[in-house]
């Protein structure tokens, strides 16, 4: 009679208990809200919930220009620079898909920076050869289309480094079932995060300091036309991360030379601005198919990704049972100590087999991303540029269609310099 009676206080405080969890749950779970009604900053003067952006303030006349080369795709190499297809296989990477997101992560890293609006003009750009301010480069390191890394070395016209910094970003296995992220970047946040590192690395530079890498950039880009004339007004010091360019003069603005060079420059420039509706044409038309294979995939970088924790954790208790199981037939000659042996045996096949079985799923999931990956490619379609009445076609990559275009532009000059030997 005793117990029961002890049995039933028991359960009494326990749902009493769980009615006060309740009414404490009840309490906790309203919305965070510290405000309400209409505020004194006027209609917008609220953030849009589940929207909340940076504040830039960029106090400057300087507006630096920036490229953004189609980020390095990260493929491995072998001793020759060729890639190195078996250690493709190994680390799980289709080039077609590193390519295309080499050019689509380039542009995402550009539409991020011009939200600062703290430079000039961005550009993505075939290679780092093209005349800029600053240059942003890109490396993918890792991307499943779960986990997202990338290095970024920033750089300016001078070739002075201003920063390293590698960036990781998971997607969340649950991103798409908001019907709010439908047509959303997934990996928009990693980028958002390049660009606040490179707005702030900008903030660090005096005004004296981005009107000498302006100044720098130009004379770079004429010395290449005319290293004879312009070259003198550049010096070169070595440093251990490179060369860097500092001033050594500038020549007048009426300078004819450094006129016909401006000119060349500036049709130059208006191809990168012309390509920058080719990038943004490639990533709306590669735009449903890499969504698609991103959406399907992601659950299956995430199996992946536990198939292979739990495959480590399996191989290492094998491990660990197998070292007992020696041990203990080595140190003791008894019956207990046998049957120890075997019940840790046992335990060690049995996790090596579970490894087993749990790295064949792991391989079922790769060969399901290979499949996934092998209908994206890159297109390039050819250039047709009007320059001084002539019609010139540029066949090939966006970078071969540049290095034929500087080619041109290079004869171009070298003619308008030596005019006489056109009579």
């Amino acid at each position: 009679m005793h117990f029961s009676q002890s049995i039933i206080q028991v359960f009494r405080k326990l749902f009493m208990l769980g009615v006060a969890a309740l009414v404490l749950s009840a309490c906790q779970t309203g919305p965070d809200v510290r405000h309400v009604g209409p505020t004194m900053t006027g209609p917008s003067g609220a953030n849009t919930l589940g929207n909340l952006q940076r504040n830039y303030t960029y106090n400057s006349d300087i507006y630096l220009n920036v490229a953004v080369p189609v980020f390095d795709p990260g493929l491995p190499l072998d001793r020759n620079g060729n890639v190195d297809y078996d250690q493709l296989v190994k680390d799980d990477i289709w080039p077609q898909i590193r390519r295309l997101e080499a050019n689509r992560f380039a542009l995402d890293t550009k539409n991020a920076l011009s939200k600062t609006n703290s430079f000039g003009s961005i550009d993505v750009t075939p290679d780092t050869n093209a005349s800029a301010d600053i240059y942003v480069l890109g490396k993918i390191n890792h991307s499943d289309t779960e986990t997202i890394n990338i290095s970024v070395r920033v750089m300016d016209g001078t070739n002075a480094l201003w920063g390293t910094e590698t960036f990781e970003y998971r997607v969340s296995e649950g991103f798409y079932r908001d019907a709010f992220n439908s047509g959303n970047n997934p990996y928009e946040p990693i980028f958002t995060s390049i660009a606040n590192y490179v707005y702030d690395l900008l903030r660090e530079k005096s005004e004296a300091q981005k009107a000498n890498i302006q100044a720098v950039s130009e004379l770079r880009y004429a010395a290449m036309y005319s290293p004879e004339t312009m070259g003198s007004y550049l010096e070169q010091k070595s440093t251990r991360n490179g060369v860097v360019y500092s001033l050594n003069g500038f020549p007048a603005d009426e300078d004819p030379m450094l006129q016909r060079i401006r000119m060349i420059q500036a049709e130059e420039q208006s191809f990168i601005s012309d390509l920058q509706n080719n990038y943004a044409a490639f990533y709306e038309q590669s735009d449903s198919s890499y969504s698609d294979y991103h959406r399907e995939t992601l659950p299956v970088a995430a199996t992946i990704r536990r198939e292979k924790a739990q495959r480590g954790r399996q191989q290492a208790t094998a491990l660990l049972a197998a070292v007992g199981a020696g041990l203990l037939l080595r140190n003791s000659g008894s019956a207990a100590g046998e049957i120890g042996a075997i019940v840790l045996g046992a335990t060690s096949l049995y996790n090596i087999g579970g490894a087993i079985q749990t790295n064949q799923n792991l391989n079922n999931q790769r060969q399901l991303l290979t499949e996934m990956g092998q209908n994206l490619d890159i297109e390039v379609t050819p250039q047709v540029i009007e320059y001084r009445d002539q019609t010139i076609e540029l066949q090939g990559s966006a970078r071969e269609q540049y290095t034929q275009l500087r080619a041109q532009l290079f004869e171009i000059y070298k003619i308008e310099a030596t005019p006489d030997q056109n009579l």
